[in-house]
C-alpha cells in the first residue's frame, strides 16, 4: 500500500513537472505582444489629429466649426480613449500634444504668457516622482502654520514635490503661478471664508489650474476650480453653448467651497477630502473600505495625478507661506481683481457695453469668462455682468440711452437654393439647434426664398474673428487611385447617416486611407449614395457593399473571413479580429477558453479591437 501511495505521488510530480515544462515551452513560441500594432489606437489618433488640425487652422476648411467646438471633441477622444489606452506612451504623446495646443489658443485668445507646462500634465509628471517610494519623513511631525486649519506633514513626496517646484521647468511655471496669487488671493479667500472653509484651500486652485479660469483638462474639466459638467450642475454650475458657469470666479469658487466641506464632513479628514476632489469620491471610500486603510498615504492604487495631488497641495500652501526661503524673491503680484456688478434683463452685446463705459471688448471678455460668446446668454431673463470697477453709475447711464436694436446685433439671412441649416450654422459659427430656438422651427426642413434671423457681434472685428465667413474656394480634391499594390478594389454606397469614421472602422481602415484613394483631400463631407473605394488586402478579406435604391430601406450585409496565419511547425495560430467580434466568438470557433485566449495574448480585459491580432494555441 505504502508503495503504491509513493508511486502515484511520483507521478503526479512528474506530471506537474511535465505541464510547466509545456507551458514554458508554449510560452517560448508565443511572440511577445505588441500594443504598439494597434489599429483602433491608429484610427482614434488619427480622429483625434483631425479635431486638432480644425481648431488650429479654422480658416482652411469649407466646413469650419468653432475652435473651442474641435477642442472638445478632441479632448472628448482622448477622455474616451484613456480607458483602454491611459499607460500607452502614444497617448501621453497625443495627450500632451492637445493640452499645450489649448494652452496655445488660450495664450492668443487673452493675450496673456502661457504656462510652459499646464496644471493637469504636472500632476502627471509628480505622480511618476513617487514610484516606489517608502514615504520615509525627514521631519517627524506636522505643522498647522499660523491662520489656517489643514495640518502641513512633511515626508518624503512632500519634499519631492517641493524640490520640483523650486528647480528648473518646475520653478518657472510656479513662478507664474505665485504672481497670479496676487489677483484672486482676496476675492477666493473672502469666499471661502463666508462657505466656512479653510482659507488655505486658496492653493488647490493653484494646482488645479494654475488661477486660469478658462482652463479645460482632457478629462473635460473646466475653469479654475475644474470641475466636470456633472459635479458643477449638482453644485449649481450650469453650461451650454452661451455660456459656462465653471469658468466663473466667483460662482465655482463657491461651489467649489461647497464641494469640498461635503468631501471633509464625508471623510473626516482634509488629505482624504482633497484627493475625493480630484478622484472618485466613492472611489477613495472604496479603497478605504477594501484596504482597511485610515490615512490619504496608505491608499493603494491610485491613479498618477492622485499620488501628486495631496503633496502638491501641502507643497503649495509651504512654498507660498514663505517665498523667500526657496528662493522666489523676484515675482511681481498681479493687481487684484475688482470689478461693479450690474444685472442685465435683456441680450446685450459686450461690444456695446464696452462702449458705452469706455472699455474694450477684449476687457469685458476678460472679466467675463463664463460668457462663451460675443454676448449674454439670450435666452436668459437676467444675467449678472462683471464690469470695471467704478464704471456702474456710468454704465446704467449709458445703457438706458441705447436703443433696443442696438444693444446686440441680428443678421437676416435669405435662404438660398440648395442651403441647409447645417450650412448655414457653419457660416455664422452658431449652432443648429439655436437656430431652430430663435426662429421656433420644430424641424431641420427650411424652404429657399424664406429668411433667418441669426445673431452676430456687433463689430466687424469681433465678428469676423467668432463668426467664420464661408470660404469661396471648395476643398482641394485629387482623384481617386487605380491601383494599390497588395490590395484589391471594392465600392462602397454610402448610406444615410454615414460618416468617413465609421466606413473606417467597420472595414478596419484608417481615415487618410480612405481620402487618399478617394482624392477627398481634408474634406469630411460626404453624401448618401455616393461610391467609395474600399481597397483591402487581397488574402483573406471579403468585403461585401450596401446596395441603396430611393425609397426602399437600406440594410447592411457584411461577411468577414478570419485572417488566419499559421506558424511553420503548427503550433500556433494568428487570429485577425474583425469587425463586432467579441472573445466569446473567437473561443468558441477555435475551441478553446477565453481564459487561455487572455493568458496566451498578456490580456487582462476582454476589451478587444477591429484588427488586434491575437496569439491561439488550439488544442
Amino acid at each position: 500500500m505504502m508503495f503504491l501511495l509513493k508511486r502515484t505521488g511520483l507521478l503526479l510530480l512528474l506530471l506537474m513537472l511535465f505541464t510547466a515544462c509545456q507551458k514554458k515551452a508554449v510560452q517560448e513560441t508565443l511572440a511577445p505582444y505588441n500594443p504598439e500594432k494597434d489599429l483602433y489606437l491608429e484610427q482614434e489618433m488619427t480622429l483625434i489629429s483631425s479635431y486638432l488640425e480644425r481648431a488650429e487652422n479654422p480658416g482652411e476648411m469649407e466646413d469650419t466649426l468653432d475652435i473651442e467646438f474641435h477642442y472638445q471633441r478632441a479632448f472628448e477622444e482622448l477622455e474616451h480613449l484613456s480607458v483602454t489606452h491611459k499607460e500607452h506612451p502614444t497617448f501621453a504623446l497625443m495627450q500632451t500634444r492637445v493640452t499645450e495646443s489649448y494652452d496655445s489658443y488660450l495664450t492668443e485668445l487673452n493675450a496673456s504668457q502661457s504656462d510652459s507646462l499646464s496644471a493637469d500634465l504636472i500632476q502627471l509628471q509628480l505622480g511618476d516622482l513617487y514610484d516606489n517610494d517608502s514615504l520615509k519623513a525627514s521631519y517627524p511631525l506636522s505643522y498647522t502654520p499660523p491662520r489656517m486649519q489643514i495640518p502641513i506633514e512633511m515626508n518624503s513626496r512632500v519634499e519631492k514635490t517641493i524640490r520640483y517646484f523650486t528647480r528648473g521647468k518646475g520653478k518657472r511655471v510656479f513662478h507664474r503661478w505665485l504672481e497670479r496669487t496676487g489677483k484672486y488671493q482676496k476675492l477666493v479667500q473672502d469666499i471661502l471664508k463666508e462657505e466656512e472653509a479653510p482659507e488655505e484651500l486658496f492653493y488647490l486652485a493653484m494646482i488645479e489650474s494654475g488661477f486660469n479660469p478658462r482652463a479645460r483638462s482632457w478629462a473635460r474639466a473646466v475653469g479654475m476650480w475644474q470641475f466636470i459638467s456633472a459635479t458643477g450642475k449638482a453644485y449649481g454650475l450650469r453650461n451650454n453653448w452661451w455660456y459656462d458657469e465653471r469658468r466663473d470666479p466667483v460662482k465655482a469658487t463657491r461651489a467649489a467651497a461647497r464641494h469640498l466641506n461635503d468631501l471633509y464632513d464625508r471623510f473626516g479628514d482634509w488629505y482624504l477630502a482633497i484627493a475625493g476632489y480630484n478622484f472618485n469620491p466613492a472611489k477613495i471610500a472604496y479603497r478605504i473600505k477594501k484596504y482597511k486603510v485610515e490615512t490619504y498615504w496608505d491608499l493603494p492604487r491610485l491613479p498618477r495625478e492622485t499620488r501628486g495631488y495631496v503633496p502638491s497641495f501641502l507643497a503649495a500652501v509651504t512654498i507660498a507661506s514663505n517665498p523667500g526661503d526657496y528662493g522666489f524673491t523676484d515675482y511681481e503680484l498681479q493687481e487684484p481683481l475688482e470689478f461693479d456688478t450690474m444685472t442685465v434683463r435683456e441680450c446685450v452685446d459686450l461690444n456695446v457695453v464696452a462702449k458705452a463705459i469706455g472699455s474694450t471688448f477684449e476687457e469685458m471678455k476678460a472679466l467675463n469668462p463664463a460668457l462663451l460668446r460675443w454676448c449674454t446668454p439670450p435666452d436668459e431673463k437676467t444675467w449678472t455682468l462683471y464690469i470695471p470697477k467704478g464704471k456702474r453709475e456710468i454704465f446704467a447711464q449709458k445703457y438706458a440711452e441705447i436703443p433696443k436694436e442696438k444693444k446686440v446685433s441680428w443678421v437676416r439671412h435669405r435662404i438660398r437654393s440648395g442651403e441647409t441649416l447645417s450650412t448655414i450654422a457653419r457660416r455664422y459659427n452658431v449652432r443648429m439647434s439655436e437656430i431652430k430656438r430663435f426662429n421656433k422651427l420644430r424641424s431641420n426642413l427650411i424652404r429657399a426664398g424664406k429668411s433667418l434671423v441669426i445673431p452676430i457681434p456687433s463689430d466687424k472685428n469681433v465678428r469676423a474673428k467668432y463668426a467664420k465667413i464661408e470660404r469661396k474656394s471648395t476643398p482641394r480634391r485629387t482623384k481617386p487611385l487605380e491601383k494599390v499594390d497588395g490590395r484589391e478594389k471594392h465600392e462602397y454606397i454610402v448610406r444615410s447617416g454615414d460618416s468617413l469614421w465609421d466606413i473606417s472602422r467597420e472595414f478596419n481602415v484608417t481615415l487618410s486611407e480612405i481620402r487618399k484613394w478617394n482624392g477627398l483631400g481634408r474634406t469630411r463631407l460626404i453624401k448618401p449614395g455616393q461610391k467609395l473605394n474600399i481597397w483591402l488586402p487581397i488574402a483573406g478579406a471579403q468585403q461585401s457593399t450596401t446596395a441603396s435604391a430611393a425609397g426602399k430601406s437600406q440594410t447592411t450585409k457584411k461577411q468577414t473571413t478570419t485572417a488566419t496565419t499559421k506558424k511553420a511547425d503548427g503550433s500556433t495560430i494568428t487570429h485577425r479580429v474583425a469587425s463586432g467580434e467579441t472573445l466569446w466568438d473567437i473561443a468558441q470557433a477555435y475551441k478553446v477558453s477565453i481564459r487561455d485566449i487572455k493568458r496566451w495574448n498578456g490580456k487582462r480585459s476582454n476589451l478587444i479591437h477591429p484588427g488586434d491580432e491575437l496569439k491561439i494555441l488550439p488544442k
